[in-house]
């Protein structure tokens, strides 16, 4: 039974890993310090900053290499200690992108990007270079639609059910989705299997929830083990990355039960609502 669901459900996760590496490596390769250059123009105030790391990471669907790029700024005297947390904070927001995405259903143009980007990496001329970026982003929305449709099964398997039950605990829901994050390095990746799961009935939008909290400290844990080579400064940042995510989890959790209603009183789709969640704890 466990041997079955992890071969039908641990390659796609593994496509999905690969995919959203190598998308946000392409990105930065193709931008080079072009990128840097750009975080560096655009943060001359925090405000600034935020909206460039919101957008830097929407482009390059990785809040841990925004991040990471602006403490290695930090450690170079490029970027300022307090200019760093606008686009900290930024990159909290952009990493949501990918969870909406999911949540609209754009799975279902995954194949195309899939086959567009290979054509244009084959024959593409002065565009080739944009061929694996697209490849690479259709890969990581297909491997989504491979384990959506793996899933499916799970909806009348007792054992998993008893064991997803355990979710409905706020705090070991919270626990999961934190290690999941730190196992898997990436908060995308978290948040895209919750809302995966709930879009195919196999947890609620209740269970979802503790899951997504936690993925959003879980995230912190790259850019604290980073920092540990850099300098003061660097440190600090990644630091209050880690108080700034911890502190939007403890001032959610009040108004959890409010949030959980949300959805039922407005019939939207919960999906969506987890994908506002993760934009509120920003």
């Amino acid at each position: 039974m466990w041997f079955d669901i992890a071969l039908a459900i641990l390659p796609g996760i593994i496509l999905f890993l690969y995919g959203i590496e190598q998308f946000s490596s392409e990105i930065l390769k193709v931008s080079g310090e072009k990128f840097r250059k750009l975080i560096k123009n655009l943060t001359k105030t925090p405000t600034r900053g935020l909206f460039s790391g919101a957008l830097s990471t929407a482009v390059i669907q990785s809040s841990t290499a925004t991040t990471i790029i602006a403490l290695g700024l930090v450690n170079a005297g490029v970027l300022s200690f307090s200019n760093s947390l606008g686009v900290i904070f930024g990159a909290n927001i952009g990493t949501a992108i990918t969870a909406h995405l999911i949540a609209f259903k754009i799975t279902f143009f995954a194949p195309f990007l899939i086959i567009i980007g290979f054509i244009i990496s084959l024959i593409g001329g002065k565009y080739k270079f944009l061929g694996k970026p697209i490849f690479y982003f259709g890969l990581v929305f297909f491997s989504l639609n491979l384990i959506s449709t793996s899933v499916v099964f799970l909806q009348d398997a007792p054992e998993i059910l008893m064991l997803f039950d355990s979710l409905s605990n706020i705090f070991i829901g919270i626990g999961v989705g934190i290690l999941l994050t730190i196992l898997f390095q990436s908060s995308s990746v978290t948040t895209g299997l919750a809302v995966v799961f709930t879009l195919n009935g196999i947890i609620s939008f209740e269970q979802a929830l503790p899951i997504v909290l936690g993925s959003n400290v879980g995230t912190t844990a790259t850019s604290l083990i980073a920092s540990r080579a850099m300098d003061l400064f660097s440190r600090r940042a990644a630091m209050a990355h880690f108080l700034f995510n911890l502190l939007g989890l403890l001032l959610i959790l009040p108004f959890l039960p409010s949030f959980i209603d949300l959805p039922v009183n407005t019939r939207s789709n919960p999906s969506l609502s987890l994908c506002r969640l993760q934009v509120h704890l920003c």
